[in-house]
């Protein structure tokens, strides 16, 4: 089952991946409560790219307590600053399949306690990677630990304090998700007929590039990630969206519809981390097309994963 990567949540960025060790001689931080890796890079004088680069961060997502190179050894600076660097305005999901990933069969005695610390990752996390909805586990049973090779796994494991952060989010971006929707005046299932000649077109377009790859961060027919794709369709026929997140889009472009007609937006949450994290663009009967790990695809909102998933249909603000 493909995984969804979210990276920005509502400002606090929380892990349920591993702890990377940084470089001895390197300067370091450590993130506090309400830090991004946005406005780290902005304090030290650096990119999102090059803590990428130092941290060995294949994804943005950063955790209470985690020590980050902000600076690296001397005798690093000269390659660093050679490298290219630029810039991602906006962050977004990493899609990615579980090929290549870390696992752990659970042999007698093990609980998941004692497999999280072995690994150096959080109880909440493994939980998160297989689907578990509780701690029980069976002997020969395979876990899902992590995408990355053993070589990166953590010198140290997640402080008690780490693993509560984790697990109280949970339920805080449920909250935060109901609390949005509670406010938010429903829009009409109708729509006029001019935004209805924009849906026409828009889903038109959308079908033109069905199978274009999947790229992060892409927001052209060279390849798209969820929102990128959103942003490129509804921008091509005259719907005016800037460069955002599923979770940005959701919280402050949209708003809840009574009934969706075909052109209105679909979200999801907990594709991977528990929060709105993916959407993509209704066609009708309970169909969406978006950007999967396999590219621009089709897709059915009753398909279990995705029903599981499923947030709400919502219209962007200055279409009526």
């Amino acid at each position: 089952m493909n995984n969804k990567w979210k990276l920005v949540l509502t400002g606090v960025t929380f892990s349920l991946a591993l702890f990377i060790a940084p470089d001895a001689q390197a300067s370091t931080y450590t993130v506090k409560h309400g830090d991004t890796l946005t406005k780290i890079a902005k304090a030290h004088n650096t990119t999102i790219n090059q803590l990428r680069q130092w941290n060995k961060l294949s994804l943005d997502r950063i955790f209470i307590a985690q020590k980050l190179v902000v600076a690296p050894a001397k005798s690093a600076v000269s390659k660093t600053a050679a490298a290219k660097t630029t810039a991602v305005s906006v962050v977004e999901e990493k899609v990615e399949t579980l090929q290549n990933a870390v696992s752990h069969t659970v042999i007698k005695g093990d609980n998941l306690t004692k497999i999280a610390k072995k690994y150096s990752i959080s109880v909440a996390s493994i939980k998160q990677l297989n689907n578990l909805k509780t701690d029980a586990i069976k002997v020969g049973q395979k876990l899902t630990i992590s995408q990355q090779s053993t070589k990166d796994l953590a010198v140290e494991a997640p402080s008690a304090k780490t693993v509560e952060a984790e697990i109280n989010f949970n339920q805080t971006a449920d909250d935060a998700i109901e609390k949005q929707l509670k406010k938010e005046v429903a829009m009409p299932g109708k729509v006029s007929q001019q935004t209805e000649r924009l849906y026409a077109q828009a889903i038109e377009t959308a079908n033109a590039v069905l199978g274009t790859p999947y790229k992060y961060g892409g927001t052209t027919t060279d390849g798209f990630d969820c929102s990128g794709f959103v942003n490129y369709i509804f921008n091509s026929v005259g719907i005016q969206m800037d460069r955002k997140s599923s979770l940005m889009y959701f919280e402050q472009d949209t708003t809840k519809v009574t009934q969706p007609v075909p052109g209105d937006l679909v979200f999801f949450k907990n594709t991977f981390i528990p929060n709105v994290s993916h959407m993509g663009i209704y066609i009708g009967n309970d169909e969406f097309i978006h950007a999967g790990s396999k590219g621009i695809t089709v897709s059915n909102v009753k398909e279990k994963y995705w029903d599981e998933r499923f947030v709400a249909y919502k219209r962007i603000n200055n279409l009526k």
